[in-house]
C-alpha cells in the first residue's frame, strides 16, 4: 500500500509540473510568440492625431505596429524612413491586413514647432492610409519623458531647425512587446514584412 501511494504521489508531482510547465509555454506564447525575441514592453503615451484626436498608445493593442520618430524639418533621413514605411503600407494594403491587423505610427520629435497642420502637410507626401497610419504630435512638455522610455536621442542643432535625433524603427507586436529594431534611415520594407508576417503567423496560430 505504501508502494501505491508513492506511486500515486509521485504521478501527482509529474502532473502538476507538466500543467505548469505547459501553462508557462502558453503564456510566453501569447506573450511572445513567433521566431522574434521579446526585447522588451512597449513604452504607454498619449498625443494627438492629425484630425485632432488624443490617441493613446496602448489603444492599438491587438494590432502590431511600426513606430518610428521624426520631424517635418528633418532634410532626408525621416522622408527616407517614411517612404520605406509607405512601401510596407502599400503591400500590406494589398493584403487586407493595414489598418486592420498592423498600423504605422510617426511620431513627432519637434512639436514645439511642428503643428498638427504642419504635420499632416508632411505627411501627405507619402500618400498615408489614416485608417493605420498614425502620425502623432505630443505634448512638448511630455515629450522627454517619451523619448527617454523609447531610448531615442534628440539634440536640436544650434541656430538652425535642425535636430540630431537617432534614427530607428521598432516592431510591436499586438501585445506590446518589442520585436524587433531597424537602426538607420533606409529600413528593408521586405524585412520589416517578413517580420510582421513571422508575428501574425504565430497569432494565426494562437
Amino acid at each position: 500500500m505504501k508502494s501505491r501511494g508513492a506511486r500515486w504521489a509521485f504521478y501527482a508531482v509529474v502532473a502538476v509540473l507538466v500543467l505548469g510547465i505547459a501553462a508557462g509555454v502558453g503564456y510566453m506564447l501569447r506573450a511572445g510568440g513567433g521566431s522574434l525575441p521579446v526585447m522588451g514592453q512597449a513604452s504607454d503615451f498619449t498625443a494627438v492625431n492629425t484630425d485632432g484626436r488624443p490617441v493613446r498608445f496602448s489603444q492599438l493593442d491587438g494590432k502590431i505596429r511600426l513606430v518610428t520618430f521624426f520631424y517635418t524639418h528633418c532634410p532626408g533621413p525621416c522622408p527616407l524612413t517614411a517612404y520605406r514605411l509607405e512601401q510596407v503600407q502599400n503591400d500590406l494594403k494589398q493584403q487586407g491586413l493595414f489598418g486592420s491587423k498592423v498600423a504605422i505610427v510617426s511620431v513627432t520629435l519637434d512639436p514645439e514647432h511642428d503643428s498638427v497642420q504642419d504635420i499632416r502637410a508632411w505627411a501627405s507626401h507619402y500618400n498615408p492610409d489614416y485608417d493605420g497610419w498614425y502620425f502623432l504630435r505630443p505634448d512638448p512638455k511630455d515629450l522627454p519623458a517619451i523619448l527617454k522610455a523609447w531610448g531615442v536621442y534628440r539634440q536640436p542643432v544650434p541656430n538652425s531647425v535642425y535636430i540630431s535625433h537617432t534614427l530607428v524603427t521598432e516592431l510591436v507586436d499586438q501585445n506590446g512587446n518589442i520585436r524587433a529594431t531597424y537602426l538607420g534611415d533606409n529600413p528593408d520594407p521586405k524585412q520589416m514584412e517578413k517580420d510582421i508576417h513571422s508575428l501574425i503567423a504565430r497569432w494565426n496560430w494562437l
